[in-house]
């Protein structure tokens, strides 16, 4: 595999820039302003659905932004999509994952034939669970038809 380019290292250090930059702007108008700035989360948080499930308090997920695990996830996230590439029309990458059962395989296991495999990626944040059910009755519209398969992703919130 070999080591990155030297314009990948120019790239990745940019975007440390940029997220380092972001992270302590956004930290410390947190600091400064911390009802203007509540209000603005709150106000994406409506637009994304986070807002409107019940089960989920914005006092737990609105601290954890610019937190240090905020910091490292965003810049896990905005590196990992420097590399990401594929064709339009053409197959998803096939990505290794875990299954449930703790067996690591790849995405294109779960592919039957020329059944279409609809990928739906999200982890545990309320706009994903609040859309949760739709995406049930997604499935369950379309399985003769299609293939359907969650991958939970890593949150970009602090766990604890």
């Amino acid at each position: 595999m070999g080591l990155p380019g030297p314009g990948l290292w120019l790239k990745r250090f940019w975007v440390f820039l940029e997220v380092a930059v972001h992270v302590a702007v956004g930290k410390l108008l947190l600091t400064l302003f911390p009802d203007r700035v509540k209000k603005n989360i709150l106000a994406m948080g409506d637009k994304t659905g986070m807002t409107r499930n019940p089960n989920f308090s914005h006092d737990n997920w609105i601290p954890t932004f610019f937190s240090t695990q905020y910091f490292w996830f965003v810049l896990k996230v905005r590196w990992q999509r420097l590399e990401d590439t594929t064709e339009l029309g053409g197959l998803a990458p096939n990505c290794p994952v875990v299954h449930l059962s703790g067996q690591r395989c790849n995405i294109w296991d779960f592919m039957q034939g020329n059944r279409p495999l609809v990928l739906n990626f999200g982890s545990c944040t309320p706009s994903f669970m609040f859309k949760f059910d739709q995406f049930k009755r997604l499935t369950e519209d379309f399985s003769s038809v299609a293939d359907f398969l969650i991958i939970y992703i890593e949150e970009a919130h602090a766990s604890g």
